[in-house]
């Protein structure tokens, strides 16, 4: 691993540790899991202390003194049975034995209890770190311009949100206690063993370079299988999440079995890279118990023959037999901790990515906020490009009145919606600028430019919630009476009246349960209780029927009353109205003037309007 590469994986786990070392509990656990393992380094030597006694008495022998981790668990315990001796008056050698024994019973609970305490605390702590993540990521994407979603796909942003965050609270949990727990444990087993037998010690260690060496490789193998993997499962949840939305378009096509076939062969890579990474692991892990093994072959030839000189006890030799056991845990386990890492950093970058996106429409330092605003907006020299190359607006000059109504024409592609979403700053100019009142938007915070800002869309969006809530939805804490107003004004009121649940009827997904026209109604109305002063129509009567369009029109009539007004709109019989119109081509603005201007001109909008009125009386004939 290059020092370049290691310096960012160090960065990541410091700032994803960062989200869960604020709790306190973090502290309590750390404590916990210290005593957790060290009262598992004493079972061993305990047990081998037993043996020892037990032979030393059948043999007639006295006890020696013991040293190391032996000797350590005689000074903790053998007062307490020297205690039970004077108490119960029974021999000190059977005092001893009932003393060792029952200190493994008390051992074996209190780990018990302390487990129960880490895995509990450590569940805790993880859910507050995947909350928090999960809270900045959501928060991340709520601010990102649109620029950043003209590059994503919602399915892989669902896939970070939702997935990659649960691996990392499984990592905090799981991944946090056994790297500690193992790590400890390590150091702890490593100084029992040579308090044992420093010869024995050495004799063990012989396979450890072999182990880290396939533990290594295994690691550097895995890890961008991890990588696939994580991105894999964004594009499937992507492929569902897009199908699932254009549930209607599939069906209406009899496209099932060609988008079964498309998630069929995505799945299929998703397969394929799993049972790689399962060859991989099916591999690593008989590997590493084979090397173990022969570490414990050594460990029982060396010592075997170390007891039959006399030179080693057989209650030594178990401990030590148990210690190597626990040693071989954390070497073994660390195949295991090196994937859950990898999986980890692998998820972490991609929620990172997102999290640290650069947003390109943001305040400025000292960007102001406006009280009460007349509209009055000024296009001067704007050039706008997505990609800030190729252009799609081109010397845009306009200055509009308070309270003036602005028609905007072109064919698809001319750039009308690029015009409207300047506006409220969903992207900023590439040249030129746009003023409002006299302020550069720019130097306006964004939240209070869009506070004077309402838009009615096309396909306005419904959100899963009663039809209060939906119109209420620009307006915090709106009265009943207010979003009833509003209502009658949209001319929606009598159709929510006639529900049952009146305006806490429930609508579906995206407003499923409204048609069209009762959808742009209820936009309409969102609008009139946000009472905003600029308002932008796109498109908003194009997809519904004549009847509908009157009634919608009627209730536009009540919205542009007194507010600067941007239309975009197909059908020219409901722009006569407005104050002047301009006409787009290539993104440049090839007419503009009143209707009745424009008709005189013979231009486009000629055209257009002529089209237009003679494709209606054709209808009609």
């Amino acid at each position: 691993m290059s020092s370049k590469h290691q310096k960012g994986y160090l960065s990541i786990f410091k700032r994803l540790f960062g989200y869960i070392t604020p709790y306190w509990e973090l502290k309590a656990i750390i404590v916990v899991i210290v005593l957790t393992t060290v009262l598992g380094i004493l079972s061993p030597a305990i047990i081998g202390n037993i043996i020892d006694n037990v032979g030393y008495v059948a043999a007639g022998e006295p006890i020696p003194v013991a040293t190391g981790i032996e000797g350590l668990t005689n000074q903790l315990l053998l007062p307490i049975a020297e205690m039970v001796q004077n108490w119960n008056g029974i021999s000190h050698d059977r005092a001893v034995l009932l003393v060792l024994s029952l200190s493994l019973v008390i051992i074996a609970v209190l780990e018990g209890g302390l487990s129960y305490i880490q895995r509990y605390t450590l569940e805790i702590i993880s859910q507050r770190g995947s909350f928090d993540m999960r809270s900045d990521m959501y928060n991340s994407l709520l601010e990102q311009s649109f620029s950043f979603y003209d590059q994503q796909r919602t399915g892989q942003l669902m896939a970070r949100a939702t997935g990659d965050i649960n691996m990392l609270g499984h990592f905090f949990n799981m991944g946090f206690r056994l790297a500690l727990s193992n790590l400890l444990l390590l150091i702890l087993v490593v100084y029992s063993m040579i308090s044992l037998d420093l010869n024995l010690t050495l004799m063990s260690i012989i396979v450890l370079p072999f182990l880290l060496a396939s533990t290594l490789n295994f690691s550097r193998q895995i890890r961008p299988m991890w990588q696939e993997i994580r991105e894999q499962n964004g594009v499937i949840t992507s492929v569902m999440q897009e199908n699932l939305s254009g549930l209607r378009v599939v069906r209406g096509f009899s496209r099932e079995a060609f988008e079964e076939q498309k998630f069929w062969a995505e799945l299929i890579k998703y397969f394929d890279i799993n049972i790689k990474m399962a060859k991989l692991r099916a591999f690593f892990r008989p590997l590493t118990t084979l090397i173990s093994s022969l570490g414990v072959v050594l460990i029982i030839m060396y010592g075997g023959s170390q007891i039959i000189q006399g030179t080693l006890s057989l209650g030594a030799m178990i401990a030590f037999y148990f210690y190597l056991s626990r040693l071989m845990g954390p070497v073994r386990m660390l195949g295991f901790m090196t994937g859950m890492f990898v999986r980890a950093q692998a998820a972490a970058e991609r929620v990172f990515e997102v999290i640290d996106a650069e947003i390109d429409v943001q305040d400025k330092e000292d960007a102001v906020e406006l009280g009460n605003v007349e509209g009055h907006l000024c296009f001067d020299d704007v050039w706008f490009g997505y990609d800030g190359k190729n252009m799609v607006l081109k010397d845009i000059d306009l200055d509009v009145k308070p309270g003036q109504t602005v028609a905007i024409l072109g064919a698809t592609g001319s750039g009308k919606s690029s015009i409207i979403n300047l506006i409220p700053r969903f992207y900023d100019v590439t040249r030129g600028s746009i003023k409002l009142d006299d302020v550069d938007i720019r130097d306006i915070t964004v939240k209070n430019l869009r506070k004077h800002i309402g838009i009615v869309r096309q396909d306005p969006f419904i959100f899963s919630t009663t039809l209060r809530e939906n119109i209420a939805y620009g307006v915090e804490h709106a009265s009943i009476e207010k979003v009833r107003q509003a209502a009658e004004q949209a001319k929606i009121h009598e159709f929510i009246e006639a529900l049952p649940d009146k305006y806490d009827t429930r609508v579906g997904e995206r407003g499923v349960t409204l048609s069209g026209g009762q959808k742009q109604r209820v936009a309409i109305a969102r609008a009139l209780l946000k009472n905003p002063k600029i308002l932008i129509l796109d498109d908003s009567t194009s997809s519904v029927d004549t009847q509908t369009e009157y009634e919608i029109q009627q209730a536009l009539d009540e919205l542009i009353e007194n507010r600067t007004t941007f239309i975009i709109t197909q059908r020219l019989s409901s722009i006569k109205k407005a104050d002047y119109i301009i006409v787009l081509e290539d993104g440049e603005i090839t007419e503009k003037g009143t209707h009745a201007e424009l008709m005189k001109h013979k231009g486009i909008y000629r055209k257009l309007y002529d089209t237009q009125i003679s494709g209606a009386k054709g209808g009609r004939s």
